[in-house]
């Protein structure tokens, strides 16, 4: 068996071990579904943690049929918590039909979705 001779060699193993244990899970568990809005603006995604564990820093990227992206960003989700997102906490911008919906969070190598909505 070969010995590993280069310091830099022995740092970058170790680096990436570090950035595999901690980020070992590929998308974060959640489920979206869609509600017509009470207000009548668009329609409200809803975020559902499905899992026994708190999700943090949780991003959910809104993409209209045209290509507009909007963003809403939490700082936890509780463990089978969910959250509404529509026009009220996206400035005013009422989510189109047809819109496509992905979520991200601290801790998962990429994102969940994307889910038509």
């Amino acid at each position: 068996m070969r010995k590993i001779h280069s310091p830099l060699m022995l740092i970058f193993l170790l680096v990436a071990g570090f950035f595999i244990a901690g980020c070992n899970k590929v998308a974060p568990p959640v489920s979206v579904s869609k509600r017509d809005s009470v207000f009548g603006q668009g329609i409200v995604v809803v975020v559902t943690n499905t899992s026994a564990d708190h999700l943090h820093e949780v991003e959910v990227v809104i993409t209209s049929p045209d290509n507009e992206v909007k963003t809403f960003n939490t700082p936890t989700l509780k463990p089978h918590d969910s959250i509404d997102v529509g026009w009220a906490k996206l400035d005013g911008w009422p989510i189109p039909e047809g819109s496509s919906v992905q979520v991200s969070c601290k801790g998962f190598l990429a994102s969940s979705g994307p889910w038509k909505i």
